[in-house]
């Protein structure tokens, strides 16, 4: 997705000459009222950056059609996660995809991140729903998982 690339360029030349970034590490929501079901329902995302080298910058950025960003702050890379460049899978298709699954439809959290593990090929879409259950969405792929956690946790009873 070219504009995922051009946010890299943008970012990198705010912060001066010869910084480069390598990619994401992952963007977080802030949804409305803490619970959404629409895209209009999610106001920005805390985004995390890193440099080639492997410096980390975040910053917030509204969700359009709201405006506003804030300046990005080094901060401590997250541990457990991989840098990515792009994604196919925007959010408006995943909020598409969500309301297809027979999970739930009203999300308290979606982050966006790639697992540090040889088997991952692309990063994924972690929303977590309202009553207990989690969906994992492949941000290159569109293939959906649900995980009910409540059940999981009886059975292991």
């Amino acid at each position: 997705m070219t504009h995922h690339k051009n946010i890299l360029i943008e970012e990198a030349a705010k912060l001066g000459e010869g910084v480069n970034f390598l990619g994401f590490l992952s963007k977080k929501a802030h949804i409305k009222h803490g619970a959404g079901k629409e895209l209009s329902d999610i106001l920005g995302w805390d985004i995390v950056l890193q440099t080639d080298e492997r410096v980390c910058y975040q910053y917030y950025a509204a969700q359009p059609p709201l405006i506003g960003m804030t300046q990005s702050q080094p901060i401590h890379c997250l541990m457990g996660i991989q840098v990515f460049e792009s994604i196919k899978v925007d959010i408006k298709e995943v909020i598409d995809i969500l309301h297809k699954t027979k999970c739930g439809d009203t999300f308290i959290a979606i982050t966006l991140s790639m697992p540090l593990v040889p088997e991952c090929k692309e990063p994924y879409w972690y929303i977590k729903l309202l009553f207990g259950n989690e969906v994992i969405i492949g941000a290159n792929s569109g293939e959906a998982h649900c995980y009910n956690h409540l059940e999981a946790s009886k059975k292991n009873k």
